[in-house]
């Protein structure tokens, strides 16, 4: 008879036991900690084109911005820059500069690389904002650059972005992404010592890797500079007395539409000259 009260008792201390467990954690105030979630994921990264601000968001003084927001043939002008510029596309050879849906507006994309060996076969195409006297800065202190986005395999030997008269004769601004890598560079260009020399400040990494990139040169008396996405790179000496001004227009994507144009392969946005 005593064995058969074992399970009484057992029962009875298990209930108490029970009870004064559930008394405590409501005399505490506190509940019983929850299973820990699943971790979140890390946050993905920034897409490129968010990644990169854009070269033309806080331009100011006299000039132009091409930012394609109403299409290919309006371009913003600043300051009292006389206007508005009218752009023009030209091509050859069944090249084409279409627009590309970009960050809820658009931007332009130009003829791809060509396989064949006779240039005069491949697509040409550029924009052509006309030779506006406004975009000429002189010896003025003066800004341009653009946003660019190229994949590797869109480079070429010569990739002009944007430019302003030839460095052969006369005087000249340009930007342009050059040889295998993509490196970018700004060059000014005019008369010294008799002959036209060319400066040029280049970038030291590249931006050819499929993602948006700013690239912006600045001239200030005797300095020239490039940054990429805000950072400085190189700077090069110019001649402080150098005026840059010429009848040529502002042309975007190559240098024309002639064979060996140096043809801009890959997609322009917000475009920029600003004087002072």
């Amino acid at each position: 008879m005593r064995l058969k009260r074992w399970p009484a008792i057992i029962a009875v201390l298990v209930l108490s036991a029970v009870i004064g467990t559930v008394a405590a954690v409501w005399l505490s105030g506190d509940e019983p900690e929850a299973p820990s979630a699943t971790p979140p994921s890390p946050s993905a990264s920034p897409s490129p084109s968010a990644a990169a601000p854009s070269p033309s968001a806080q331009v100011t003084g006299e000039g132009v911005v091409l930012d394609f927001a109403n299409g290919l043939e309006q371009a913003r002008v600043l300051g009292s820059a006389t206007g508005p510029l009218v752009v023009r596309e030209e091509s050859q050879t069944g090249g084409d500069v279409s627009l590309v849906p970009r960050d809820g507006d658009f931007a332009v994309r130009f003829p791809g690389p060509c396989a064949s060996k006779d240039d005069t076969q491949c697509p040409r195409a550029i924009l052509d904002a006309g030779a506006n006297k406004a975009l000429n800065p002189g010896p003025r202190a003066f800004r341009w650059g653009a946003a660019v986005l190229m994949a590797p395999g869109e480079t070429s030997k010569g990739s002009n972005v944007l430019q302003k008269g030839y460095s052969q004769f006369g005087t000249q601004f340009k930007l342009q992404v050059d040889g295998a890598k993509g490196i970018p560079s700004c060059v000014v260009a005019g008369p010294q010592d008799g002959r036209n020399t060319i400066h040029v400040a280049q970038a030291e990494q590249g931006v050819a890797d499929g993602r948006w990139h700013t690239v912006a040169c600045a001239r200030d008396g005797a300095v020239l500079r490039i940054s990429v996405d805000g950072v400085p790179q190189r700077e090069a000496a110019v001649p402080a007395d150098l005026s840059i001004s010429n009848d040529a227009p502002l042309r975007i994507g190559g240098k024309g539409v002639a064979p060996g144009n140096d043809q801009f392969h890959g997609t322009l946005d917000d475009l920029f000259v600003a004087i002072g």
